[in-house]
């Protein structure tokens, strides 16, 4: 290992810096130095092979523009076109619909040219690659027909002519609208008559494919196919289709023959990796289509067991295909993509999450994690969680590292993390005066950049992986795992690995432009998928990867910089990212950007606001099993909704969040019924609450329960996941707040989350089976209590006041509430007493409310004017933001010494568990 580890470092460096080089080379001409039409084409299929759409997209687009093709052979201005419109809609810079749009406009201008019978074919399977993208990011089944029709009509052209590529895919196509028929006649209980007729026109089609394509090795005119590998994977995919695994591995290893490769395996030396990833999925992919088209279709009632059986042979044939080396790949393949969701909700939802992350651990799910999107709370934890799994993964390669491992993980996160928050987070926000002073005068310091440092200080700071006394930056987080190659990118390489390299995306709202902003390890920006130029038309602020971010002059740089708010942008703090996504607008200031874009000034707020479950992020990286935590806030009903000023506008607000919800569930859900997720796991805080209808008054036909078609199990007291209804609608109404929270609140909380995820995770398929940990989670301790016996009502205390925000420690204990009341009885008697005394007094007359009125305009005016003369300079200014600082802390500092350790104490669960008798034996 150590003799080779030097060879593979310098080729990754080599291949880095070529890559390097060949972008500098297109930047370049794209400014304006001139290139051949040879030389611009050239370039532009180099950054195509080594997937830089962009950069190949606005070249072919220079090279048409300027109408010259001389120099390039048989390279016709239609070829030059198709090429145009493949990197279009595989750009992943252009918004989904914008792209999808202009591809299929630039094949109509190459339609326009008179382009060959060939070039029509190719044109017909690039309409129907466009289609079939545009239904995986939508999941429209009009586009999956559109798709089927340019692929059948490339077919006709003749199989011969495009090496099967139409043929094949039309077949895909027609499982694909096969299987979704199926699912639709399985419910309404009818015969699939639709979907056998697509199955046996799509084996038809693969039939003559596997007749046809061999015969094309050995023609003299297409002798060139022997040593192209998209060849052999047509032929393979159409064995494979029909059920003839052995014929289809025995397709590929024939590549390797032709190309004189040593062995039979995954031809890696000549295929990119990406590119072998992407059959691998494809074949999976179209095993487990057959294998539902079986199970739904088969009337007998062996057919899911026939169905089974075919899943398990095609898994067969490619793991011996893989070998041991690359078997770790057939498993990504066959699960799909997993992305996983934390949402917002305050240090509530970040405790919920830990529950479901302790599951996933048990389950051995999180190592097969791929994308964390974090929205607010769930950034908070997310952040600690990636922070623990780059440590792991940088200490041990992987085959190293055990399920165990991560349960480790899990079990420290819930302890540090834990004690993080009951340094009371929020209280600290002011709670220091040196801190206080700078958000006073330092004008580039706000509450949301003091917050980013308590997360790093109170947080990030327990992980014990040598940075915790040091500023978190986010290109730091880049994952170089443990004996790969340096340069390891998980989104292509992380196919052959166990334990996968999470992509950390941290959301947040832009109050610029309405959209979702994201930072992640390599770019932060707005990314362009989820919008849509037909129904907005706001500009869009491009996301950037950091070493591209701009430098700002000399001025602004350094110590001097720092100080008026210009941060470094090409290393932007993690506990600042993590800030802006969790600055809950009105009680955090925005987190500002200055001079990113030129003349713009950025303003970010709490990523919920724009997407509070994250799940926007998992579709954009093509996520296809997806885990959603949801413990966000969720609106709940009112008997009597405010009519005021401010209660109106807050409750439509609360409308309008509820309804986005909503429309993610259902586009989840649809995602799902159409085949495009192999599995969703959607968890939130109100699942299985009972949510029955309110009859009217005097209603002489009453709501029944037993007549719903909600099935009888979810009647009672518990949820299907064992947790009593009434707790659970406690733990829903908790307070979204980032104070302390006591072991009861935590440990409530997180075990709501893990039996959750246990009922959850039963619906998900090919799963291996949970292993309960040892020692034990310790927030399960909390369980016996969670049920009614000594001490549930006490907890059902605290959870009830757990749902407000200020006065808590005030209400659970008597003395301090009988303090409280005597203290409001004694000012009333104060205000009484002033009053009987004052009664005949003449406080209002001509003068004094002249008087009064001149104040008022004076104390209006007077801070614009000493804004204008002498803002920041007057003793009287700096003077009571002193004095505001120093009493701030002081007010603070008291409660976080005094009422927070009386409340944390009162919420011991050791408490609790002293109240209930041992278990008997």
């Amino acid at each position: 290992m150590v003799v080779n580890a030097e060879p593979a470092a310098a080729q990754s460096s080599s291949r880095e810096k070529t890559r390097a080089d060949k972008v500098a080379h297109a930047q370049s001409i794209l400014r304006g130095t001139e290139a051949s039409p040879s030389e611009t084409y050239a370039l532009a299929g180099e950054l195509e092979k080594i997937n830089e759409f962009g950069y190949a997209r606005r070249l072919y687009g220079r090279l048409r523009a300027g109408g010259n093709y001389s120099g390039l052979d048989k390279k016709t201005p239609a070829k030059v076109g198709q090429r145009h419109a493949i990197c279009t809609y595989k750009d992943p810079d252009l918004p989904a619909a914008d792209r999808f749009k202009r591809a299929l406009e630039i094949l109509d201008e190459v339609d326009r040219l008179g382009p060959t019978r060939g070039e029509r074919q190719e044109s017909a399977g690039l309409r129907g690659a466009v289609y079939k993208r545009k239904w995986q990011v939508e999941g429209q089944r009009a586009d999956l027909e559109r798709a089927l029709a340019h692929y059948l009509k490339g077919h006709k052209m003749g199989a011969e002519r495009d090496q099967g590529y139409t043929g094949i895919n039309a077949a895909f196509v027609l499982d694909l609208l096969a299987r979704e028929d199926a699912v639709e006649a399985r419910k309404t209980g009818t015969r699939a008559v639709v979907a056998l007729e697509f199955r046996e026109r799509a084996r038809a089609i693969r039939s003559h494919l596997v007749a046809l394509l061999p015969s094309l090795l050995i023609a003299k005119d297409t002798a060139w196919l022997a040593d192209q590998w998209w060849f052999y994977v047509t032929l393979a995919e159409a064995h494979f289709g029909l059920g003839q695994f052995d014929q289809a591995i025995a397709a590929m290893r024939a590549y390797n023959t032709a190309v004189k490769l040593p062995h039979a395996g995954p031809p890696l030396e000549k295929v990119a990796p990406w590119e072998f990833e992407s059959t691998l999925s494809q074949l999976a992919s179209l095993a487990d289509l057959q294998a539902d088209l079986l199970a739904l279709q088969g009337r007998e009632p062996d057919a899911a067991a026939k169905a089974t059986a075919s899943r398990e042979r095609a898994k067969e044939a490619l793991r011996a295909y893989l070998g041991d080396r690359f078997g770790k790949g057939l498993e990504r393949a066959v699960t799909g993509k997993i992305g996983l969701a934390l949402s917002g909700g305050g240090f509530r939802a970040s405790l919920f999450h830990i529950g479901v992350l302790a599951h996933l651990a048990e389950r051995d799910l999180l190592r097969r994690v791929e994308v964390l999107s974090c929205v607010s709370g769930g950034s908070i934890l997310g952040a600690h969680y990636y922070l623990e799994v780059q440590r792991l993964l940088e200490s041990k390669a992987d085959h190293e590292i055990k399920p165990g491992d991560y349960v480790e993980v899990v079990q420290r996160l819930e302890r540090a993390f834990l004690a993080g928050v009951q340094t009371n987070i929020r209280c600290r926000v002011f709670g220091s005066v040196w801190a206080n002073l700078r958000m006073f005068f330092q004008p580039g310091y706000s509450t949301t950049q003091r917050l980013g440092d308590l997360y790093e200080q109170k947080l990030y700071a327990q992980v014990p992986d040598g940075r915790q006394g040091a500023a978190r930056y986010l290109p730091d987080l880049l994952v170089q795992p443990k004996g790969e190659r340096p340069g390891f990118k998980p989104k292509y390489d992380n196919w052959r690995r166990a334990a996968k390299v999470p992509m950390l995306v941290l959301n947040a709202t832009t109050l610029n432009t309405g959209h979702n902003w994201q930072f992640t390890a390599s770019w932060m920006g707005e990314p362009p998928s989820t919008l849509d130029a037909e129904i907005e038309g706001n500009y869009r602020l491009r996301r950037m990867y950091h070493r591209e971010a701009p430098r700002l002059a000399d001025k602004r740089r350094g110590w001097w910089g720092r100080l008026l708010g210009y941060p470094d942008y090409q290393r932007f703090r993690l506990g600042h990212a993590v800030a802006a996504s969790s600055c809950v607008p009105g009680l955090f200031d925005p987190l500002v950007l200055q001079d990113l874009f030129d003349g713009k000034t950025i303003r970010l707020v709490d990523g919920g606001v724009y997407d509070n479950q994250g799940v926007a992020s998992l579709i954009e990286q093509d996520c296809n099993l997806m885990l959603v935590s949801d413990a966000s806030g969720q609106m709940a009903a009112q008997d009597q909704p405010s009519s005021g000023r401010l209660g109106v506008p807050l409750r439509c607000f609360g409308v309008s969040m509820a309804r986005v919800r909503q429309a993610e569930f259902q586009e989840l859900d649809a995602r799902r019924r159409s085949g495009l997720l192999k599995g969703l796991m959607f968890l939130h805080l109100q699942k299985d609450l009972d949510a029955d209808p309110v009859d009217w008054r005097e209603c002489q036909d009453p709501h029944d329960a037993s007549d719903e078609a909600r099935p009888a199990s979810r009647r009672g007291v518990l949820t299907r996941y064992g947790i009593q209804k009434s707790v659970q609608s406690l733990l829903s109404g908790i307070r979204t707040d980032l104070d302390s929270f006591t072991e009861v609140e935590a440990f409530a909380l997180m075990t709501s989350g893990y039996f959750q995820a246990t009922q959850g995770a039963e619906q998900l398929e090919d799963l291996p089976p949970a292993v309960t940990p040892a020692p034990r989670w310790r927030f399960l301790d909390i369980e016996p209590v969670l049920h009614p016996g000594p001490g549930f009502d006490d907890l059902n205390e605290q959870l009830r006041v757990g749902g407000l925000t200020p006065g808590k420690v005030w209400l659970l204990y008597p003395i301090l509430k009988a303090v409280g009341v005597l203290i409001a009885v004694v000012g009333l008697f104060g205000l009484g007493w002033l009053a009987w005394k004052y009664w005949t007094v003449s406080l209002v007359t001509v003068k004094s409310l002249v008087t009064f009125l001149a104040v008022l305009v004076a104390t209006a005016i007077a801070p614009h004017i000493v804004r204008i003369v002498r803002y920041g300079h007057t003793f009287r200014d700096w003077g009571l933001r002193c004095v505001l600082a120093a009493v701030l802390a002081v007010g603070f500092k008291i409660h976080l010494a005094v009422f927070d350790p009386i409340f944390l104490k009162r919420g011991k669960a050791a408490r609790l568990l002293a109240m209930r008798p041992p278990a008997g034996p």
